[in-house]
């Protein structure tokens, strides 16, 4: 019976490297789809976070302590300017104080960047408030404040939910301007404190209703 001739050293070559490509190609795919997993992660991440960042003005505008609350991990730590609160339920019960006396508030939002580390990440936006305050010891005037500042962010995820470890609030510019009561009578749309009786609640409300 004839034999089979041997394989020639190009035949075995290519042999040889297909088996190392074959080798290869399953590890790198499961980098790739590690990496993968771990882009989609940090985003998801970014997004948590841009939303608990979005729901802090929200919460001040309509004195929604419970929303406030749920922002930042227990332990959570405060520095507004120079003064520095114990945890964040002493800093969320003096804000609720401080904007019950006002007229009327607006708080925006804006460049927000965030860097992830696994369960960590910090970040730093811009916020802008328009308040509205009675003068103190004078009832015919008003005090019409406008505030820019950065909020310089500490994050951490625990049991699967992001929330505040710290926040440290730097004022950038601060403008006060005496407004006399009767312009603002006459001349300002205020909506003031509308809790949850805001029709906002009822509108992302009315989505968990649907089929």
């Amino acid at each position: 019976m004839d034999r089979p001739p041997p394989p020639s050293r190009r035949m075995l070559l290519a042999s040889l490297a297909t088996a190392l490509a074959l080798s290869l190609a399953v590890p790198l795919q499961a980098q790739a789809q590690s990496a993968a997993a771990a882009e989609i992660d940090k985003l998801l991440a970014k997004q948590a976070i841009t939303e608990l960042i979005y729901k802090y003005p929200r919460a001040l505008d309509r004195g929604d302590r419970e929303m406030l609350m749920s922002l930042a991990h227990p332990g959570a730590k405060m520095r507004f300017g120079t003064r520095d609160f114990p945890h964040w339920e002493a800093y969320v019960d003096w804000l609720i104080k401080a904007h019950d006396e006002m007229a009327g508030n607006n708080h925006r939002i804006s460049n927000i960047l965030i860097e992830v580390n696994g369960d960590r990440a910090v970040s730093e936006c811009t916020g802008t408030a328009t308040l509205l305050v009675p003068k103190e010891g004078n009832p015919n005037l008003y005090e019409e404040r406008w505030m820019h500042s950065r909020y310089l962010d500490t994050w951490s995820r625990r049991n699967g939910k992001w929330a505040l470890d710290g926040r440290h609030t730097v004022s950038d510019y601060r403008r006060v301007l005496d407004v006399p009561a009767e312009l603002v009578k006459s001349r300002y749309q205020v909506i003031g404190h509308t809790g949850r009786s805001d029709p906002s609640y009822r509108h992302f409300e009315s989505i968990k209703r649907r089929r």
